[in-house]
């Protein structure tokens, strides 16, 4: 009788060690995609901003370099399932977050030094949606009071981790200010060493 519970209790501890180890390859190999509000596919021209210079790319202007901007921005806003809850990306805290308040086209195109701004233009206007749900402008006179945007402005900075970033969001009404910005979690160093290889201008 011992030592048929002992077999059991063996075979019930390999079972669980197993599901545990596949448990743990799973949330290693599945990734979660925190990107709001850029739609990749909508982008046709990213200028990059330092403190003093910029480019501009483009399919036309240098697609080596645009299609590189763009894996790079996706790949820092993706991470392993495990790794991102290692780091507290499924608490409250990670959620991304819409904050109304005033930022001026300029102040975006003058980043602080040491830091990078990307700008990306949009083929088509987009609707804002952050977390699946549509961001309403209470300000706005009328019944549809959605935020469509055609341009968007990200800091870029050199974190190795998960860490809040912002969006800028330039609407059709309102192309000198943005009046909403959306904060979202992301990694973006291998952008920035990307970045801060290329040459200004070129």
């Amino acid at each position: 009788m011992k030592n048929t519970l002992t077999k059991v209790l063996t075979i019930v501890a390999i079972v669980l060690v197993g599901l545990i180890a596949v448990s743990a390859i799973t949330l290693a190999l599945v990734k979660s995609n925190f990107n709001q509000v850029i739609d990749m596919s909508k982008v046709e021209g990213i200028t990059v901003y330092t403190d003093s210079k910029d480019n501009y790319y483009s399919e036309d202007t240098n697609k080596e370099v645009f299609e590189q901007l763009k894996k790079l921005y996706n790949k820092g806003t993706e991470e392993s399932v495990i790794s991102a809850l290692f780091q507290g990306a499924y608490s409250k805290r990670a959620k991304a977050e819409v904050i109304t308040s005033t930022v001026s086209v300029d102040t975006l195109k003058n980043p602080a030094s040491g830091t990078y701004v990307l700008k990306f233009s949009l083929k088509d206007t987009q609707q804002l949606k952050v977390n699946g749900e549509v961001v309403e402008d209470s300000s706005k006179y009328g019944s549809d009071k959605s935020i469509y945007y055609n341009t968007v402005y990200v800091n870029i900075e050199n974190n190795t981790a998960l860490t809040k970033i912002r969006c800028y969001i330039i609407s059709e009404t309102s192309i000198n200010y943005s009046y909403t910005q959306v904060d979202f979690v992301a990694h973006h160093s291998e952008l920035f060493d990307y970045i801060s290889d290329l040459d200004f201008p070129g």
